[in-house]
């Protein structure tokens, strides 16, 4: 069985839609048995109302609800409480293209603890704005300097895990914001866990009306605070 998690807050906008690509993509491309958990991160719009509708219509999509705000609250959430042999989870955006998702369950399946998508590995592309291009940079050295973390894109939203991390490292972490899976990264690598990095194809602002609830700043902030806040752990 395959979890695949669709972390969500207020997406209205896309929810529908991307809910319906992905899995109109699982139905055509996956050979394992496989669910869709809409996991929902106390929105207040109507993403609520359509995650139930969709659960209501399309057996393999369940909705999942907690009144906690975060991405990793929301992961860790959906993750913890529908089991099975590999476990996903991909931005609701669906900037990277599904077409790599059957490499990231076959990584799990040949030996990975963790794969991760990677917008810096040979072969990705990447269509981003400028200052995220940067920051990304920014945090991989740094990440490298205090952690000799390998694994060179550790943020990004499109990685899959077996059950032995969902045992060993997901209780582990503390964080249930958007550091969360640089975490897991980090304590998956000084656990001696094998991680394997994916080429991808990654596009950001595929929908021009939907407005990204990434507040840049902020989020680096507070992964600045949670790199030293695990330096001192």
């Amino acid at each position: 069985m395959l979890t695949i998690v669709l972390p969500v807050l207020n997406e209205q906008i896309i929810l529908r839609e991307n809910a319906l690509r992905l899995w109109s993509f699982c139905r055509d491309n996956l050979k394992e048995e496989w669910q869709i958990i809409i996991s929902d991160s106390a929105s207040t719009d109507k993403t609520p109302f359509i995650g139930h509708a969709l659960a209501e219509n399309y057996l393999e999509i369940k909705y999942f609800r907690q009144e906690i705000i975060g991405k990793g609250a929301a992961v860790l959430g959906a993750w913890q409480s529908f089991p099975a042999d590999i476990y996903i989870f991909m931005d609701a955006d669906l900037a990277a293209d599904l077409k790599f998702l059957p490499a990231l369950i076959s990584a799990v399946k040949n030996k990975a603890d963790i794969a991760v998508g990677s917008r810096f590995q040979i072969g990705a592309s990447s269509s981003r704005p400028w200052l995220r291009r940067l920051t990304s940079r920014g945090l991989r050295l740094v990440l490298k300097i205090f952690f000799h973390l390998k694994a060179k894109d550790a943020p990004c939203g499109f990685k899959a895990i077996n059950q032995k991390t969902l045992a060993t490292v997901i209780p582990r972490i503390k964080n249930q914001t958007w550091f969360f899976d640089t975490e897991l990264l980090i304590l998956a690598e000084q656990q001696g866990l094998n991680i394997k990095e994916i080429p991808i194809i990654w596009q950001d602002g595929l929908n021009p009306a939907r407005r990204s609830t990434i507040r840049l700043f902020a989020v680096i902030k507070d992964y600045l605070k949670n790199i030293f806040s695990l330096l001192n752990r």
